[in-house]
């Protein structure tokens, strides 16, 4: 992960912005006496609130391994309740 001063990000933020979007790769702004804070992609956001939402629940965690186990097999994929 990247790292960046305040001072940096703000006099090149174009650049900064570019970039993230650019690499997919989180962006860390560091600030003197402050606690960092993390640049992403709104596209990496958003994947990574649907992943969060998908694994809230153990019922869809396990429906989510059971079918990455069949797409390894060569058994059919049975069709489930929706999620």
């Amino acid at each position: 992960m990247t790292h960046v001063r305040l001072t940096e990000f703000r006099k090149n933020i174009a650049f900064h912005f570019d970039s993230v979007i650019a690499s997919r790769a989180p962006l860390v702004v560091t600030r003197q006496g402050a606690e960092a804070v993390v640049v992403i992609a709104q596209g990496e956001f958003e994947s990574m609130q649907e992943t969060l939402h998908l694994l809230s629940t153990p019922a869809n965690t396990e429906r989510l391994r059971e079918g990455i186990r069949q797409l390894g097999t060569e058994s059919p994929i049975q069709k489930d309740a929706p999620l």
